[in-house]
Parts: C-alpha cells; sequence; structure tokens
C-alpha cells in the first residue's frame, strides 16, 4: 500500500449517540460535536484514512456494550475503511458481537486485559490480531473501567506480557494528556514499543503536525501509527494534512 508507513487514525468518541471529546478521559467533561459519525467517518476516509478509531464512552463508563452499537454498525457499513471499536467490551461475547455483528476489523481490549487475561488468550485464539490491546496509563500505572479506576499494574510489565500472549498490536495512551493538546508522551510510548516489540499506535495529546513529526522518528521502534481525535475536532489540522506531515517526515 502506498503513502507514509506512520498510519494516521482519526477518533470518533460516542456518547448518546453523539460525537465527543473529553479532558483526561473524565465524563464530566465531554465537549459535544455537532456532526452526523457516519458523515465524519465518511469524511475520514474521503481524506485519505486507511482505519478509523471509535470509542464507545457510554459502554466504557457503563461497563457493558451500548445503544451506540446501532451507530457504530452504520460506521462500519458507510465508512468504506476498516474500524477498530473500544469501549464497554468486557466478555468474549462482546468481542464476537463487535466483530461479527458490528462489522469492526479489530477490537481494542482495555479492562479486560487486567481483570481477565484468560479471555484475552481465548480472544486471541479464535480471532487473532483482530485483538488489539489498549494500555491506558496515569504515569506507568495502567487504569481501567473507563480511566476510572487507577490499578498497581505496570504499563510496560503489561506491554510485556501482551505480546508474549501473543498479540500483535498495542494502543499506548497518556491519561494525563489525553484531549489536552499538549503533545503525546513520546518517550513512554518508545519504552512501551521497545519493552513489547510489537507494533504501537501513539495516543493522546497530538496536537500540532510537528507532533505527527517527532512520532515518525519513533518507527524504528516499532511506532507504526498515531490516533488524532480532538485535534481534528479543533480544526488544527485535517487528516489530509497529517498525513502529508507523515509522509514529508519520511522523504
Amino acid at each position: 500500500m502506498g503513502g507514509p508507513r506512520l498510519i494516521v487514525i482519526p477518533a470518533i468518541d460516542l456518547k448518546g449517540g453523539r460525537c465527543v471529546r473529553l479532558l483526561e478521559g473524565r465524563e464530566d467533561s465531554a465537549k459535544t460535536y455537532d456532526r452526523d459519525p457516519a458523515e465524519v467517518a465518511r469524511a475520514y476516509e474521503k481524506a485519505g484514512a486507511r482505519l478509523i478509531h471509535v470509542v464507545d464512552l457510554d459502554g466504557a463508563f457503563l461497563g457493558s456494550t451500548s445503544d451506540n452499537q446501532r451507530i457504530i454498525k452504520r460506521i462500519a457499513i458507510e465508512a468504506g475503511i476498516p474500524i477498530e471499536v473500544g469501549g464497554g467490551i468486557r466478555s468474549l461475547a462482546d468481542i464476537e458481537t463487535i466483530l461479527r455483528k458490528v462489522g469492526a476489523r479489530y477490537v481494542v481490549l482495555g479492562t479486560l486485559v487486567v481483570e481477565q487475561p484468560d479471555v484475552v488468550r481465548a480472544a486471541l485464539s479464535e480471532f487473532g490480531d483482530s485483538i488489539v490491546v489498549g494500555i491506558d496509563a496515569r504515569g506507568t500505572e495502567v487504569a481501567t473501567r473507563g480511566w476510572k479506576e487507577v490499578t498497581s499494574v505496570d504499563a510496560l510489565e503489561l506491554a510485556k506480557r501482551m505480546a508474549e500472549m501473543g498479540v500483535q498490536r498495542i494502543i499506548y495512551t497518556d491519561i494525563t494528556r489525553d484531549g489536552r493538546l499538549e503533545g503525546p508522551n513520546l518517550d513512554m510510548t518508545r519504552e512501551i514499543a521497545r519493552a513489547s516489540g510489537v507494533r504501537v499506535t501513539a495516543s493522546g495529546g497530538v496536537s500540532t503536525l510537528a507532533d505527527i513529526e517527532k512520532l515518525c522518528g519513533l518507527e524504528a521502534d516499532g511506532v507504526d501509527s498515531v490516533i488524532v481525535g480532538k485535534a481534528l475536532y479543533e480544526g488544527r489540522f485535517t487528516v489530509e494534512q497529517a498525513i502529508s506531515a507523515a509522509r514529508r517526515a519520511e522523504a
């Protein structure tokens, strides 16, 4: 496939069926953007995106799948490119629903990874590379259940364990930077990639095209993609500009 190696993955976060962005994942910080989620997905595809990251925030906070699934299914049908889905996925049955009924290409597991690793192992056995692990951390401490609970689990150790289990991609999010538009945590993103030896997607804090260019410098360590959310909604740059910035950085 042509284009830059660093894949720019635009994000759609859903709460009550609407596109929103949170600050540090706090439920009470939701800012709603008045655009139809499926329309947003189609625009991202037209702009050159190769994958869309969809988060069911209601599911994440409730700890179960939500009514947003109907909208996510519509996104999967209308987007024209693969989507990955996370939020509120707490069982093997939830995973199967997202992949087989909703139509996602990938499912992102977070809380399950910490609380029920055996379910993750079973999911890997059944669904292979469709299983993506989300490691969301404050500092080095992993947070679960919609980021509301901070655990004593070390992010780097968890990354190593998941790689040993057979996970092929990890999404690392620095919660303290998410939604703040203050730049990604480059050092920790690099450490996660080095510790695990698997492909890593950077997430949280991307605010400028310079951030995209800096992440291109981590490709040798295994960082192959970046999730961009609030910067797109706030008009800091477009998907086309982000893809161009990645291409320029690698020229």
